[in-house]
This record gives structure tokens, sequence and C-alpha cells, in this order.
């Protein structure tokens, strides 16, 4: 077999991503090297040390393989602990709409060890570990055979590079909302990373909203709907208890006038059963003699004055319904 030959089966076996130390290291001399990455030739240099064996325009897939690749100690191949995917490639392959798709990643984010020196390139943007940590954090194997971080690592990695705030809380919301990370966790990892990542208000708005009990856009828009009206605050997704037993989990709930705000979209509910779910957390609301102010985002932007009324109206002629045999409590952060 022949050194190209060799290099023709490695470079199925990672998608014709290559570094040229791995092709020094099964034969092909650098002249060859150079001369098939000519302008116009068969291969394309990519990256610092990382060659595609194609021309053309990589895919997704190469690209984040590239990343890796670059990333990866010198004249090593990718691995867990040396390399691993952050950022907005990961939050896109966990399914985030707010992500965009895999192939819309223009820049692709890696996570490194403190120690190692890698400078961000072209389309590769490098994190590193925090100092303090021994290493890299375990790793999860994608579906393409790649490593990544966990979801919530990756919106902290992100989150000082996204322009747009409301973005940053959307994706936070879904990932919660989807399970995909734990309140707590994704809480931690935004204040407790850098201090300036820390201290940007799109990361302290969703650490407060995360802290008092909102987890989905709409209720962040409703709760500026409500200060901007000079509403008292409510408390946000409490579990209810009538006579002990579980009622429901509105989405706000104010206890001293027992009365209950539900928002009502299914945009905003990821799935149909999420916002069946909603309407039969109202009935159970209505059908123990509490009053509940249901309100659509589209409503709460365009007729906010009628829901503030309502509202208002319900307050002040608060308790309603079965006051004196509610309970309620807070959900723990998790």
């Amino acid at each position: 077999m022949t050194p190209l030959d060799s290099v023709r089966l490695l470079g199925a076996d990672q998608q014709h991503i290559v570094t040229r130390a791995q092709l020094i290291e099964h034969g092909v001399p650098s002249g060859t090297i150079a001369h098939r990455l000519r302008p116009g030739g068969p291969w394309q240099r990519v990256l610092p040390r990382v060659i595609c064996l194609q021309s053309g325009r990589l895919t997704a897939h190469q690209r984040l393989r590239a990343a890796l690749s670059y990333a990866a100690p010198k004249g090593e191949r990718p691995r867990p602990g040396a390399v691993l995917l952050t950022g907005l490639a990961v939050l896109a392959d966990a399914g985030l709409t707010g992500a965009g798709h895999p192939s819309d990643i223009e820049v692709v984010d890696v996570l490194i060890p403190a120690g190692r020196r890698v400078a961000s390139r072209d389309f590769v943007r490098v994190h590193r570990a925090p100092a303090r940590a021994s290493g890299l954090p375990a790793g999860f194997e994608r579906d393409d055979g790649l490593w990544s971080v966990s979801v919530g690592r990756a919106l902290a990695d992100v989150a000082p590079h996204l322009t747009s705030g409301r973005q940053f809380r959307a994706l936070c919301a879904e990932a919660t909302q989807r399970r995909l990370c734990e309140r707590a966790d994704l809480l931690t990892r935004l204040l407790g990373g850098p201090s300036t990542t820390a201290a940007l208000p799109h990361v302290q708005q969703v650490a407060d909203e995360l802290t008092c009990g909102i987890y989905s856009i709409a209720e962040s828009e409703a709760r500026e709907l409500l200060r901007r009206g000079g509403l008292p605050e409510p408390l946000w997704n409490p579990v209810l208890m009538l006579d002990g037993r579980f009622l429901a989990i509105p989405d706000a709930f104010w206890p001293q006038a027992c009365v209950a705000l539900e928002i009502d979209s299914r945009a905003w509910h990821l799935r149909p059963a999420d916002y069946e779910r909603t309407l039969t957390r109202g009935n159970r609301l209505a059908a123990a003699r509490l009053p509940v102010v249901r309100a659509t985002p589209h409503q709460l932007r365009t007729d906010a004055a009628t829901v503030l009324r309502e509202l208002r109206t319900l307050l002040a002629t608060g308790p309603h319904g079965p006051y004196h045999r509610l309970s309620w409590a807070r959900q723990r952060i998790g």
C-alpha cells in the first residue's frame, strides 16, 4: 500500500479532514503535500496544520472536525480530554431552535485546557477552561462521533458573543424547558464563570429569572409588562396546594389576592402536550373558583392595558376563592 493509499483510508475515516502531522506520519513527503495544496490542486488548506483531502466547500461536519483538529495538541488526533466542541454548534446539534441549523453556524467554538496555547483563527473561536480546573469537563459523544461539552456549558461559553440578549434568553429558556440542562447547573455556570460574563446584562437577567422561577420568554416579557404597569411582583410557577393536595402550577400567582395569570400560546410551548397541559391547568384553577387572567404573548404586546386593568381589579378585590384552604411553595431550582 502506497502512502497515498494509506492516506485515503485515513481520510475516509475522518471525513477527509487530516493534519499535516498525520500525512507525514503516513509517509507522505512534504513536497507531495505542497504539490497537492497548490492552487487548483486536489487538496486544500483549511486551517494552520489542517488539510482537507478534497476541493470545494466544506460540509458542516468537516468544519467542526477541522476546528477540533486545529485546536488539538500538535500531532494528536482530537480527543475528549484535549479539546471539545462548545457554543452554538453544540446548541444547534441539540436542536435548540434559537441556535439555527448546524449548517448555518459561522463560528465554531472549541474548549481547550487552561494551559494550552492556541489562538482563535479564521472560523475557530477558542475558549479555555478555568485555570482552577485540572482539565476539561466530561464530554459527550455526539451522533456524528465528535465530542462536545454539555448544553449548559455551551450556553455559558456563547453568552459573551451573542449580540441579542433576547436570543440568549430564548436559548436558555428552551434548554431548561426541554430538560437539556438543569436550571441549577445553568445558573452555576453563568455566575461561576469569568466575572466579565457574569456581569453582562443579559446573563444577569437570565440568572435573575431562573432564581425567581421564570422559565420562558413569554413569562419574561409578562414580568416586564407587570413592572411597567406598577403591579406587585407575583410568584412565578409556584406549586399550589388545595387542602394539602396538589392543585396546579400557574405561570404567575399573587398569593395575597389568590389571582393567577396564564400565558396561552402554542408558539411558547414546545410540544402540543405542553399547550394542552396549560389549558388543563387553567381549568383546574377555575374549577377551584380562583380567578385566572388568560392572555397570549400577542395580547401582552398589543393590548397590555386591558390585561393590566383586569389584573388590577382582581388584585384590589381579593382574596378570592377558597383562599383559606390554599398553600403554596416556590419550586426548587434544579
